[in-house]
């Protein structure tokens, strides 16, 4: 009769384990609520780093970019970003920012919240160009982001 009692108190125990790994199961968070993203590029002349979210197909938000212009060559740097549509062609933002104090790690630019988005089309990947102001650059991409979940 134990071992009877035994047996039923143990089942009862197993679905009871099943009932709540499940609901943990349920509860979990999707993809869309994952971490905030981070990119950077750093070079001899400057630095570009950005952290953002994946908005939904064809949008990021709550970008903070930090631009520094390491050189000190009296030339400024700048950053955008590129990013990779649905077909994995790369595009740029139009927009350039910049960082103009020069010869100086500690000093920085930073932009905050700002958003990107395009219509009819989705990100799929985003990276951050540090360049520096001079006739031929030198532009600089660093390594990119994870996939938008969204995509």
């Amino acid at each position: 009769m134990v071992s009877r009692t035994f047996t039923k108190i143990a089942g009862r125990v197993a679905a009871a384990a099943v009932a709540a790994l499940s609901a943990v199961v349920v509860t979990a968070p999707s993809a869309s609520a994952a971490d905030q993203e981070f990119i950077y590029s750093g070079q001899d002349y400057g630095y570009a780093g950005a952290t953002f979210d994946w908005a939904g197909r064809g949008s990021v938000r709550n970008i903070d970019l930090l631009v520094s212009d390491w050189g000190c060559d009296a030339k400024p740097v700048y950053a955008y970003f590129l990013f990779y549509n649905g077909s994995l062609h790369p595009d740029t933002t139009p927009t350039r920012r910049y960082d103009h104090s020069g010869c100086d790690k500690e000093d920085y630019s930073s932009y905050n919240d700002l958003t990107w988005s395009i219509s009819g089309d989705s990100i799929t990947y985003m990276g951050v160009v540090v360049c520096r102001d001079a006739a031929n650059g030198p532009c600089k991409v660093g390594g990119l982001s994870g996939r938008n979940p969204y995509a």
